[in-house]
């Protein structure tokens, strides 16, 4: 077990709520955590023009299959892990990651 976790679940056990009775919620800390619902809608749409390039040109030629099997792969890792830790912005930013590299993968295996 990795010491991280060890120390998040001992503060688990020791406060109810996992946060310290002095632990104060800094306005910087909300204000990124509110920037991150978006960032984690809009960054994934980086791919869509290579998803776009692919489908509407039916090449795939340059592009390499492990690379993007690889990144489904990651992504899949990241749901998870984003899951474990109910981290939404991780699971939404991921799953759409997740869905435009299968989508790619999709289109090199197709038209490869």
């Amino acid at each position: 077990m990795s010491l991280g976790i060890r120390h998040i679940s001992r503060r688990r056990i020791k406060f109810k709520n996992g946060k310290e009775p002095f632990e104060r919620i800094s306005v910087l800390k909300t204000a990124l955590d509110i920037l991150m619902y978006p960032v984690a809608i809009v960054a994934p749409l980086a791919l869509v023009p290579q998803v776009w390039q692919i489908y509407a040109t039916h090449d795939a030629s340059s592009l390499s299959m492990p690379t993007w099997a690889i990144l489904v792969f990651f992504n899949m890792l990241w749901i998870f892990y984003g899951w474990v830790h109910r981290d939404k912005p991780i699971i939404i930013t991921n799953s759409l990651f997740g869905f435009f590299n299968f989508l790619v993968a999709l289109g090199v295996i197709l038209y490869r």
